[in-house]
């Protein structure tokens, strides 16, 4: 008894401040592996940097039914409010009503006698405090725990903890610019301000699409650690007590391959556009000195901040062949988006085609830049027909064969952006192609150029 007695003792000393001793203490029955050693090691991590007030984000993706949501979203915020009872969480999912179940689950946790055991101050047995389906308060403090779904309102409250988990409930949201765009401006507009000056963000989700939360948070936020767990790695299951390589081999065989990748392997592949065949580009080490049609075609980001690249293609024309000569492509503020084009307008000796938002911001932004252009060849145009079909005219130059392309280092970007538009993250490379192109019927023999080795140094030929 004595030795009993010391054992669940130590247990509760260790349960209090290590989360992995606190999940083996609430679920005993708890089936570890490494998988979820390595999650519960990574989420200490993040509550020291939290209270060190490195205002850490964590972006975690593991495979359906591996028990990622029930260390992350049941039980983490049970452990949070135990050990700080003033914390401040919130828990978002793609439904109010999945954030709800979530909800009670950390209730009866924290109204377990097991929890009572550890953190008696954050128990909720007996609390007469605020105890609803979308969150609870800790009794004698300013602690609480609140939920909703993704894009939906919260309170005006401070957040501490904010627990993001799968956002998008389907392949057919992923594949909605509209829907995943509406949860981006979510995550940056509504949760983004409430966070305080010590917190930490949470996001785990099945990896959809390259441009999902997740993928936004990975390109765009400072600091942000990925955790990435794939269901097999060399023929290894990543929780084999759960589920064995033979059913998960199973549950590949019924999938699409983009399927499998997505949920099992959290890598996702865009859909491929089949707008672009860009294996039937021929990349060259030389192009011919005199070429006609030569022109620059520009696409601007809005700011540095979108995402997008400001991008400028060089094209010219031999022989009955496009050749794909030069790209420039930067994330820049506006100051140096001019200087991008003023240099490459006065390297370049050509055609700088530039697009012009309609309106008087267009109209303004065309004139300033005029002035900094002059010296140099240019033209302003509004864009005309969405994307595809801006792409449609160099798309069947593309996959008749004749188009070539210097070898650079750009290369890799272009040919992702061809294989994968319109469907891929990024379309910059392809908007300023496109522009480019249409516009070099209107060049003409005006932008001929003789091509010295001296003007290929400054384009950046190789």
């Amino acid at each position: 008894m004595i030795k009993d007695a010391a054992a669940e003792l130590l247990a509760r000393r260790r349960a209090r401040v290590r989360f992995a001793d606190f999940v083996q203490y609430m679920r005993p029955e708890y089936i570890w592996s490494d998988f979820s050693r390595s999650v519960c090691s990574e989420l200490d991590q993040f509550l020291d940097d939290v209270e060190e007030g490195k205002r850490p984000i964590l972006v975690l993706a593991a495979p359906p039914q591996h028990g990622k949501s029930e260390l992350v979203s049941r039980l983490l915020p049970a452990y949070i409010l135990g050990r700080s009872p003033t914390k401040r969480i919130a828990a978002a999912s793609y439904a109010a009503s999945l954030a709800v179940r979530m909800c009670a689950d950390v209730q009866i946790a924290m109204e377990s006698p097991r929890y009572a055991n550890l953190f008696p101050r954050s128990s909720l047995i007996g609390s007469r405090d605020r105890k609803t389906t979308v969150g609870f308060n800790i009794p004698n403090s300013t602690g609480k725990y609140d939920c909703t779904g993704v894009q939906g309102s919260i309170n005006g409250f401070s957040l501490d903890i904010a627990i993001i988990d799968d956002p998008l409930k389907s392949y057919s949201e992923a594949m909605s610019p509209t829907i995943k765009d509406g949860v981006w401006n979510w995550y940056t507009s509504v949760l983004g301000p409430r966070m305080s000056k010590k917190s930490g963000k949470i996001v785990m989700a099945t990896r959809w699409a390259l441009d999902d939360l997740s993928g936004r948070v990975l390109e765009r936020e400072r600091g942000v650690r990925e955790l990435s767990y794939p269901a097999m790695v060399d023929g290894v299951a990543l929780v084999p007590e759960l589920h064995p390589v033979d059913q998960l081999e199973e549950i590949r065989s019924m999938m699409s391959d983009y399927q499998w990748s997505a949920l099992y392997m959290q890598s996702p592949i865009p859909v491929s556009g089949g707008t672009f065949q860009p294996e039937e580009i021929e990349i060259v080490d030389a192009v011919p000195s005199k070429m006609h049609s030569v022109i620059r075609g520009w696409d601007l980001a809005s700011t540095n901040a979108s995402g997008d690249w400001t991008v400028g293609v060089k094209i010219g024309q031999s022989g009955g062949l496009v050749y794909i000569l030069d790209v420039v492509r930067e994330r820049a503020r506006p100051e140096r988006v001019e200087k991008m084009l003023v240099s490459a307008a006065r390297a370049d000796g050509c055609m700088q085609s530039i697009p012009q938002d309609p309106g008087q911001a267009g109209k303004s932004q065309a004139s300033y830049l005029s002035k900094s252009l002059a010296g140099t060849r240019f033209k302003f145009s509004t864009e005309s027909g969405d994307k595809e079909t801006r792409a449609m005219p160099i798309a069947s130059q593309v996959n008749a064969g004749n188009v070539r392309m210097i070898r650079a280092p750009w290369n890799t970007d272009l040919v992702e952006e061809m294989r994968y538009f319109p469907n891929g993250i990024h379309d910059d490379i392809i908007d300023a192609l496109s522009r480019a192109y249409g516009d070099s019927f209107n060049a003409g023999s005006a932008s001929s150029a003789i091509l010295t080795g001296e003007r290929r140094t400054r384009a950046g030929y190789r």
